[in-house]
């Protein structure tokens, strides 16, 4: 009986010491891919002027963005902010800042901005701000369906 016990004790040691657990680390390798991008526009009145929609109420301007490709409308991240004080601070739009309810859209090579009065009433107007600085971040991203 002793001879079983120890022979049961062995076989339950071997087993264990040779079944133990390793860590194992799985890491995904996208060497086409680029994690994430980040642009900084300097706006002005002379670079990406604001264009007036129908009314008073609503402008946009458009910045050319080479980088925005087709992927990134597919399955990436795209996301916008904005600073009126020279990058001490950013707004992630969309966003009211002073009174002006500011939105994106993007398609594959651009992203136009949008400034309008958030009430929308008839005869009102916005004083869009001239020099605004634009960050447009594109975040690579896995499609799931």
């Amino acid at each position: 009986m002793k001879r079983l016990l120890l022979a049961l004790t062995i076989a339950t040691a071997s087993f264990v010491a040779f079944t133990s657990c390793t860590k194992e680390y799985i890491t995904q390798e996208h060497y086409d891919m680029v994690p994430a991008q980040t642009m900084i526009y300097s706006k002005t009145a002379t670079d990406y002027p604001w264009n007036w929609g129908e009314t008073d109420n609503r402008a946009y301007f458009t910045l050319p963005i080479p980088e925005l490709t087709a992927y990134y409308m597919d399955q990436g991240i795209v996301s916008v902010a904005i600073s009126e004080d020279n990058e001490s601070t950013y707004r992630t739009i969309p966003a009211t800042v002073n009174g002006i309810s500011y939105s994106y859209d993007y398609k594959v090579g651009s992203v136009i901005i949008y400034a309008e009065d958030p009430i929308m009433e008839p005869g009102s107007e916005i004083s869009v701000p001239n020099d605004l600085v634009v960050k447009v971040s594109l975040i690579d991203a896995d499609y799931v369906e």
